[in-house]
Protein backbone atom coordinates (compact mmCIF):
# COMPACT_ATOMS: atom_id res chain seq x y z
CA UNK A 1 0.00 0.00 0.00
CA UNK A 2 2.74 2.92 0.47
CA UNK A 3 4.67 1.48 -2.62
CA UNK A 4 1.63 2.48 -4.44
CA UNK A 5 1.13 5.24 -2.56
CA UNK A 6 4.52 6.84 -2.93
CA UNK A 7 3.89 6.43 -6.98
CA UNK A 8 0.82 7.61 -6.91
CA UNK A 9 2.51 10.76 -4.98
CA UNK A 10 5.58 10.76 -7.76
CA UNK A 11 2.94 10.47 -10.63
CA UNK A 12 0.75 13.61 -9.38
CA UNK A 13 4.17 15.41 -9.06
CA UNK A 14 5.42 15.16 -12.59
CA UNK A 15 2.33 15.81 -13.94
CA UNK A 16 1.88 18.62 -12.08
CA UNK A 17 5.21 19.93 -12.86
CA UNK A 18 4.87 19.22 -16.95
CA UNK A 19 1.19 21.58 -15.96
CA UNK A 20 3.93 24.15 -14.29
CA UNK A 21 6.70 24.47 -17.80
CA UNK A 22 4.19 23.48 -20.36
CA UNK A 23 3.81 26.08 -23.53
CA UNK A 24 1.77 28.69 -22.79
CA UNK A 25 2.77 30.17 -26.28
CA UNK A 26 -0.42 30.44 -28.61
CA UNK A 27 1.91 29.20 -32.04
CA UNK A 28 4.73 27.61 -32.22
CA UNK A 29 7.11 27.27 -35.19
CA UNK A 30 10.14 24.72 -34.94
CA UNK A 31 11.57 25.97 -37.64
CA UNK A 32 15.30 27.95 -37.10
CA UNK A 33 15.24 31.67 -36.15
CA UNK A 34 17.67 33.81 -36.96
CA UNK A 35 15.97 37.26 -38.84
CA UNK A 36 13.19 39.21 -37.34
CA UNK A 37 11.84 42.31 -39.19
CA UNK A 38 9.55 44.53 -37.86
CA UNK A 39 7.68 48.07 -38.72
CA UNK A 40 4.70 50.56 -38.51
CA UNK A 41 2.86 53.48 -39.07
CA UNK A 42 2.02 52.30 -42.96
CA UNK A 43 -0.38 54.57 -44.60
CA UNK A 44 -2.61 52.86 -47.27
CA UNK A 45 -3.12 55.50 -49.75
CA UNK A 46 0.82 56.22 -49.80
CA UNK A 47 3.65 54.77 -51.69
CA UNK A 48 5.19 51.32 -50.47
CA UNK A 49 8.84 51.95 -50.72
CA UNK A 50 10.14 49.40 -48.29
CA UNK A 51 8.73 46.59 -49.03
CA UNK A 52 11.44 45.22 -51.63
CA UNK A 53 13.94 46.71 -49.56
CA UNK A 54 12.52 44.11 -46.61
CA UNK A 55 12.27 41.55 -49.03
CA UNK A 56 16.43 41.80 -50.08
CA UNK A 57 16.92 41.36 -46.04
CA UNK A 58 14.79 38.07 -46.30
CA UNK A 59 13.55 37.64 -42.82
CA UNK A 60 12.28 34.85 -40.87
CA UNK A 61 9.56 36.77 -39.77
CA UNK A 62 7.40 40.63 -40.20
CA UNK A 63 5.89 41.99 -37.20
CA UNK A 64 3.70 44.42 -38.10
CA UNK A 65 3.40 46.77 -34.39
CA UNK A 66 0.43 49.03 -35.20
CA UNK A 67 -0.85 51.57 -37.58
CA UNK A 68 -0.43 48.82 -40.65
CA UNK A 69 -3.31 51.02 -42.29
CA UNK A 70 -4.88 54.51 -40.93
CA UNK A 71 -9.05 53.44 -41.34
CA UNK A 72 -9.97 56.31 -39.57
CA UNK A 73 -9.79 59.88 -41.39
CA UNK A 74 -9.70 63.26 -40.49
CA UNK A 75 -13.03 65.98 -40.73
CA UNK A 76 -13.35 69.23 -41.59
CA UNK A 77 -12.32 70.31 -38.12
CA UNK A 78 -9.27 68.00 -37.95
CA UNK A 79 -10.70 65.63 -36.07
CA UNK A 80 -10.32 61.87 -36.52
CA UNK A 81 -12.97 60.00 -37.21
CA UNK A 82 -13.32 56.24 -37.32
CA UNK A 83 -14.82 54.40 -39.92
CA UNK A 84 -17.49 52.42 -40.68
CA UNK A 85 -17.32 48.60 -40.25
CA UNK A 86 -17.43 48.62 -43.80
CA UNK A 87 -14.78 51.38 -44.72
CA UNK A 88 -12.27 49.01 -42.08
CA UNK A 89 -12.83 46.38 -43.99
CA UNK A 90 -12.15 48.23 -47.14
CA UNK A 91 -8.92 50.02 -46.04
CA UNK A 92 -7.83 46.40 -44.59
CA UNK A 93 -8.53 44.83 -47.97
CA UNK A 94 -6.49 47.80 -49.78
CA UNK A 95 -3.29 47.36 -47.75
CA UNK A 96 -3.03 43.73 -48.00
CA UNK A 97 -3.29 43.93 -51.81
CA UNK A 98 -1.41 46.43 -52.74
CA UNK A 99 0.87 45.27 -55.32
CA UNK A 100 4.12 45.96 -52.93
CA UNK A 101 2.80 44.41 -50.07
CA UNK A 102 0.93 41.51 -51.74
CA UNK A 103 4.30 40.50 -54.01
CA UNK A 104 5.90 40.55 -50.23
CA UNK A 105 3.33 38.27 -48.74
CA UNK A 106 4.06 35.83 -51.02
CA UNK A 107 7.73 35.15 -50.22
CA UNK A 108 8.66 33.10 -47.24
CA UNK A 109 8.66 35.43 -44.43
CA UNK A 110 5.65 34.57 -42.22
CA UNK A 111 3.70 37.91 -41.20
CA UNK A 112 2.43 38.55 -37.50
CA UNK A 113 1.55 41.71 -35.47
CA UNK A 114 -0.78 43.46 -33.25
CA UNK A 115 -2.90 46.86 -33.90
CA UNK A 116 -2.08 50.10 -32.11
CA UNK A 117 -4.53 53.36 -32.44
CA UNK A 118 -5.05 53.82 -36.01
CA UNK A 119 -5.29 50.56 -37.41
CA UNK A 120 -7.37 50.06 -33.96
CA UNK A 121 -9.64 52.54 -35.90
CA UNK A 122 -9.84 54.86 -33.47
CA UNK A 123 -7.05 57.49 -33.19
CA UNK A 124 -5.96 57.37 -29.35
CA UNK A 125 -8.72 54.86 -28.81
CA UNK A 126 -9.32 52.48 -25.74
CA UNK A 127 -11.20 50.70 -23.55
CA UNK A 128 -14.64 53.17 -24.47
CA UNK A 129 -14.63 51.81 -28.10
CA UNK A 130 -15.15 48.35 -27.33
CA UNK A 131 -17.77 47.33 -29.00
CA UNK A 132 -16.50 48.81 -31.96
CA UNK A 133 -13.07 46.95 -31.41
CA UNK A 134 -14.72 43.71 -31.00
CA UNK A 135 -16.39 44.10 -34.45
CA UNK A 136 -13.44 44.69 -36.02
CA UNK A 137 -10.73 42.43 -34.65
CA UNK A 138 -11.94 39.31 -36.68
CA UNK A 139 -11.06 41.78 -39.50
CA UNK A 140 -8.10 42.91 -38.17
CA UNK A 141 -6.57 38.67 -37.40
CA UNK A 142 -7.58 37.89 -41.01
CA UNK A 143 -5.57 40.94 -42.20
CA UNK A 144 -2.78 38.78 -40.63
CA UNK A 145 -3.87 35.27 -42.16
CA UNK A 146 -4.11 34.38 -38.30
CA UNK A 147 -4.71 30.51 -38.42
CA UNK A 148 -8.41 29.94 -37.61
CA UNK A 149 -7.90 27.92 -34.50
CA UNK A 150 -5.68 30.69 -32.74
CA UNK A 151 -6.80 32.01 -29.51
CA UNK A 152 -6.59 35.53 -30.37
CA UNK A 153 -9.87 35.16 -31.82
CA UNK A 154 -11.76 34.62 -28.56
CA UNK A 155 -10.03 37.24 -26.08
CA UNK A 156 -10.68 40.47 -25.35
CA UNK A 157 -8.16 41.93 -27.18
CA UNK A 158 -5.36 41.07 -29.77
CA UNK A 159 -2.40 40.35 -27.53
CA UNK A 160 -0.66 36.78 -28.54
CA UNK A 161 2.37 35.01 -28.09
CA UNK A 162 4.70 32.70 -30.14
CA UNK A 163 7.78 30.09 -29.75
CA UNK A 164 9.70 30.49 -32.63
CA UNK A 165 12.81 27.42 -33.11
CA UNK A 166 13.44 24.41 -30.76
CA UNK A 167 15.54 23.42 -27.77
CA UNK A 168 18.33 25.56 -27.06
CA UNK A 169 17.38 27.79 -30.07
CA UNK A 170 14.09 29.39 -29.24
CA UNK A 171 12.53 32.72 -28.85
CA UNK A 172 9.26 33.90 -26.85
CA UNK A 173 7.92 36.55 -28.82
CA UNK A 174 5.04 38.11 -26.62
CA UNK A 175 2.78 40.90 -28.59
CA UNK A 176 0.99 43.32 -26.34
CA UNK A 177 -2.74 44.99 -27.56
CA UNK A 178 -2.03 48.05 -25.81
CA UNK A 179 -5.38 49.34 -26.76
CA UNK A 180 -8.14 47.39 -26.33
CA UNK A 181 -8.12 47.49 -22.75
CA UNK A 182 -6.80 51.29 -22.69
CA UNK A 183 -8.33 53.49 -19.94
CA UNK A 184 -6.85 56.81 -20.10
CA UNK A 185 -9.14 58.58 -16.93
CA UNK A 186 -7.83 55.02 -14.89
CA UNK A 187 -4.20 55.29 -15.99
CA UNK A 188 -4.94 51.76 -17.09
CA UNK A 189 -3.16 49.90 -20.07
CA UNK A 190 -3.87 46.27 -20.28
CA UNK A 191 -6.56 45.38 -18.28
CA UNK A 192 -6.64 42.78 -15.41
CA UNK A 193 -6.87 39.67 -18.00
CA UNK A 194 -4.37 40.61 -20.14
CA UNK A 195 -1.67 41.51 -17.22
CA UNK A 196 -2.86 37.50 -16.17
CA UNK A 197 -2.01 36.51 -19.14
CA UNK A 198 1.52 38.34 -19.47
CA UNK A 199 2.24 37.48 -16.13
CA UNK A 200 1.79 33.47 -17.28
CA UNK A 201 3.46 33.99 -20.51
CA UNK A 202 6.88 35.34 -18.93
CA UNK A 203 6.82 32.28 -16.05
CA UNK A 204 6.47 29.89 -18.94
CA UNK A 205 8.57 28.93 -21.88
CA UNK A 206 12.44 29.71 -20.68
CA UNK A 207 13.48 30.65 -23.28
CA UNK A 208 17.48 31.77 -24.13
CA UNK A 209 15.92 35.16 -25.35
CA UNK A 210 12.53 36.44 -25.38
CA UNK A 211 11.19 39.66 -27.45
CA UNK A 212 8.25 41.87 -26.51
CA UNK A 213 6.21 43.97 -29.16
CA UNK A 214 4.07 46.84 -27.85
CA UNK A 215 3.12 49.77 -30.24
CA UNK A 216 3.04 52.00 -27.29
CA UNK A 217 6.80 53.03 -26.56
CA UNK A 218 8.30 51.54 -23.29
CA UNK A 219 10.97 53.64 -22.18
CA UNK A 220 10.88 57.00 -24.10
CA UNK A 221 9.96 60.25 -22.53
CA UNK A 222 9.59 62.37 -25.42
CA UNK A 223 6.55 64.44 -24.22
CA UNK A 224 5.44 64.66 -28.61
CA UNK A 225 4.71 61.00 -27.90
CA UNK A 226 1.56 58.40 -27.06
CA UNK A 227 3.54 56.29 -24.66
CA UNK A 228 3.68 54.06 -21.58
CA UNK A 229 5.18 57.19 -19.64
CA UNK A 230 1.48 58.30 -19.52
CA UNK A 231 0.30 55.24 -17.18
CA UNK A 232 3.04 55.80 -14.97
CA UNK A 233 2.11 52.45 -12.66
CA UNK A 234 1.34 50.52 -15.53
CA UNK A 235 4.79 51.26 -16.58
CA UNK A 236 5.98 50.18 -13.39
CA UNK A 237 4.47 47.48 -12.96
CA UNK A 238 5.69 45.98 -16.88
CA UNK A 239 9.56 46.81 -15.99
CA UNK A 240 8.89 44.66 -12.73
CA UNK A 241 8.24 41.96 -14.51
CA UNK A 242 10.05 42.46 -17.47
CA UNK A 243 13.28 42.73 -14.88
CA UNK A 244 12.88 39.17 -13.63
CA UNK A 245 13.06 37.70 -17.41
CA UNK A 246 16.96 37.32 -18.88
CA UNK A 247 17.57 38.96 -22.37
CA UNK A 248 14.31 40.33 -22.80
CA UNK A 249 14.58 43.01 -26.08
CA UNK A 250 11.54 45.52 -26.28
CA UNK A 251 10.16 46.41 -30.12
CA UNK A 252 7.85 49.36 -30.63
CA UNK A 253 6.45 51.82 -33.28
CA UNK A 254 4.46 55.01 -33.26
CA UNK A 255 7.15 57.33 -33.17
CA UNK A 256 7.47 58.17 -36.87
CA UNK A 257 11.20 57.77 -36.45
CA UNK A 258 14.08 55.06 -35.48
CA UNK A 259 15.26 55.10 -32.15
CA UNK A 260 17.63 52.92 -29.87
CA UNK A 261 16.31 53.14 -25.74
CA UNK A 262 17.99 51.62 -22.94
CA UNK A 263 17.49 51.52 -19.14
CA UNK A 264 19.81 49.70 -16.39
CA UNK A 265 17.59 46.87 -14.30
CA UNK A 266 18.57 44.55 -11.73
CA UNK A 267 19.38 42.26 -14.70
CA UNK A 268 21.39 44.10 -16.33
CA UNK A 269 20.46 46.81 -19.36
CA UNK A 270 16.98 46.34 -21.14
CA UNK A 271 17.01 47.43 -25.09
CA UNK A 272 14.15 49.07 -26.98
CA UNK A 273 13.93 49.03 -30.63
CA UNK A 274 11.57 51.62 -31.84
CA UNK A 275 11.12 51.63 -35.68
CA UNK A 276 8.34 53.69 -37.45
CA UNK A 277 7.74 55.42 -40.31
CA UNK A 278 7.52 53.12 -43.14
CA UNK A 279 5.29 55.39 -45.58
CA UNK A 280 5.37 58.70 -43.96
CA UNK A 281 7.65 60.69 -41.20
CA UNK A 282 7.31 64.19 -39.48
CA UNK A 283 9.94 65.70 -43.17
CA UNK A 284 6.23 65.15 -44.67
CA UNK A 285 4.80 68.34 -42.40
CA UNK A 286 8.29 70.43 -41.76
CA UNK A 287 11.59 70.75 -43.38
CA UNK A 288 14.09 68.23 -42.18
CA UNK A 289 16.36 70.55 -40.16
CA UNK A 290 13.10 71.56 -37.74
CA UNK A 291 12.55 68.02 -37.61
CA UNK A 292 15.86 66.77 -36.61
CA UNK A 293 16.10 69.99 -34.26
CA UNK A 294 13.05 69.31 -32.61
CA UNK A 295 13.65 65.84 -32.02
CA UNK A 296 17.43 65.73 -30.62
CA UNK A 297 16.72 69.24 -28.37
CA UNK A 298 12.67 69.81 -27.70
CA UNK A 299 12.03 66.57 -27.12
CA UNK A 300 14.90 64.84 -25.72
CA UNK A 301 14.97 61.20 -24.10
CA UNK A 302 17.56 60.24 -21.73
CA UNK A 303 16.80 56.62 -22.33
CA UNK A 304 17.86 57.22 -25.68
CA UNK A 305 21.21 56.28 -26.69
CA UNK A 306 21.70 57.18 -30.13
CA UNK A 307 20.50 60.21 -32.76
CA UNK A 308 17.32 58.98 -33.70
CA UNK A 309 16.93 58.29 -37.86
CA UNK A 310 13.92 60.40 -39.09
CA UNK A 311 13.84 58.65 -42.22
CA UNK A 312 11.18 55.89 -43.23
CA UNK A 313 12.38 53.06 -41.83
CA UNK A 314 12.20 49.22 -40.47
CA UNK A 315 13.60 47.26 -37.75
CA UNK A 316 15.51 44.24 -37.56
CA UNK A 317 17.05 41.60 -35.38
CA UNK A 318 20.09 39.03 -36.04
CA UNK A 319 20.51 36.43 -33.74
CA UNK A 320 23.84 34.97 -33.70
CA UNK A 321 23.83 31.42 -32.55
CA UNK A 322 26.63 29.57 -30.52
CA UNK A 323 27.74 26.34 -31.36
CA UNK A 324 25.91 25.18 -28.45
CA UNK A 325 22.69 26.31 -29.22
CA UNK A 326 22.63 29.52 -27.11
CA UNK A 327 22.63 33.01 -28.68
CA UNK A 328 25.86 34.79 -28.35
CA UNK A 329 25.33 37.77 -30.18
CA UNK A 330 21.59 39.86 -31.12
CA UNK A 331 22.42 42.46 -33.62
CA UNK A 332 19.44 45.63 -33.52
CA UNK A 333 19.12 47.71 -36.60
CA UNK A 334 17.21 50.28 -38.04
CA UNK A 335 16.76 50.19 -42.11
CA UNK A 336 16.55 52.70 -45.00
CA UNK A 337 16.16 52.73 -48.46
CA UNK A 338 19.87 53.38 -48.31
CA UNK A 339 20.97 50.33 -45.74
CA UNK A 340 21.61 50.21 -42.26
CA UNK A 341 21.32 53.56 -40.38
CA UNK A 342 21.35 52.61 -37.03
CA UNK A 343 23.44 49.43 -35.89
CA UNK A 344 24.27 47.98 -32.09
CA UNK A 345 25.40 44.75 -31.33
CA UNK A 346 24.45 42.86 -27.73
CA UNK A 347 26.39 40.85 -26.29
CA UNK A 348 24.20 38.16 -24.54
CA UNK A 349 25.06 36.53 -21.46
CA UNK A 350 28.18 39.36 -21.67
CA UNK A 351 29.56 41.59 -19.15
CA UNK A 352 27.43 44.35 -20.50
CA UNK A 353 26.26 45.49 -17.04
CA UNK A 354 25.09 49.18 -18.33
CA UNK A 355 23.62 50.98 -20.81
CA UNK A 356 25.86 52.29 -23.49
CA UNK A 357 27.05 55.86 -22.94
CA UNK A 358 24.26 58.35 -24.90
CA UNK A 359 24.97 58.61 -29.19
CA UNK A 360 27.97 56.09 -28.60
CA UNK A 361 26.28 54.42 -31.63
CA UNK A 362 26.62 56.77 -34.75
CA UNK A 363 24.64 55.84 -37.86
CA UNK A 364 25.98 52.61 -39.67
CA UNK A 365 26.24 52.07 -43.33
CA UNK A 366 26.78 48.72 -44.59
Amino acid sequence: METSYLLLSRTLYLILLLLHFSSAADLTDPSLIEKISFGSCSHQDKEQPLWSDIARWDPDYFIWLGDAVYADTRNFLHQWVPPSIGRYSEVLHQMKTSADYQSFSKRRTKIIGVWDDHDYGVNDGGASDEVYASAVQDIFLHFLDEPADSPRYSRKGLYGSYLLGSGDRTVKLILLDPRSQLQRQEKAVLGSEQWAWLERELKTDPTPLTLLGTGLPLLTERFTLDKWLLYPLERERLLGLLSRRANTIILSGDSHFADFLCSNTTRGPLFEVQSSGMTHNCIDLVPEFICKYVIKYITQCSASFVEPYIGLNFGTISIMWGEGGAPTKVVMEARGKQGVELHYVLEVGGTEQHCPPKHQVKQHRE
